[in-house]
């Protein structure tokens, strides 16, 4: 227990090493402070501060295993960075009512995928979850003696497909195949004038 509260390995409880580099070194801080143009990097802040009041904060925090690297620094002002405290920079910023933009792009890129599935057919869904290798089961029924397992619905269908297919993919999706029409069973006269080409 010790071991693990010092961050050193122990090879029988399995507990890592931490990231001994708590805080950034000057350098580090000067490339950050230059990288935000000399202001807090928090979006709702947007201030300007000085050198010596500027603070790194990380946008996986140190405490839940985030490295002490200039990747995972964002420039904050002090009032930001006590904001900040433990949470990640994506919940920072949504306790502030602020999206990151690429989130919100994101977002609407799958909203778009989305309603283009909706378009298709039960079949082209499955097609194209084939294409993905992408098992969709269907709901299990369980009755008195017996249970069955019905089709996958579109739905299903759908909320598997969005998080994997991209929309230049929809494009390319083969219109549904029209079901073979059933040839009329002849008498036994007609085949035999057919036949003998009568």
């Amino acid at each position: 227990m010790v071991m693990k509260y010092l961050g050193i390995d122990d090879k029988k409880t399995g507990a890592k090493k931490k990231d001994s580099k708590r805080a950034l070194g000057i350098r580090d801080r000067q490339i950050l402070w230059e990288r935000a143009n000399k202001r807090c990097e928090n979006p709702t802040c947007n201030k300007k501060i000085d050198f010596t009041e500027m603070q790194a904060g990380h946008k996986t925090p140190y405490s839940k295993g985030g490295k002490t690297t200039l990747d995972n620094a964002f420039c904050l002002c002090y009032k930001c960075n006590k904001l900040q405290g433990t949470d990640s920079w994506a919940v920072f910023l949504k306790k502030q009512g602020y999206e990151d933009p690429k989130a919100q792009a994101a977002k609407k890129k799958q909203q778009n995928i989305k309603q283009s599935l909706n378009t298709f057919t039960v079949q082209q869904l499955k097609f194209l979850a084939d294409s993905h290798n992408i098992q969709v089961k269907g709901k299990i029924v369980k009755g008195y003696f017996d249970s069955h397992t019905e089709p996958p619905t579109k739905q299903q269908y759908i909320s598997k497909l969005c998080k994997v297919v991209k929309i230049k993919e929809l494009s390319v999706i083969p219109k549904e195949t029209p079901k073979p029409v059933e040839k009329k069973q002849s008498s036994g006269i007609e085949s035999i004038a057919k036949y003998l080409n009568i």
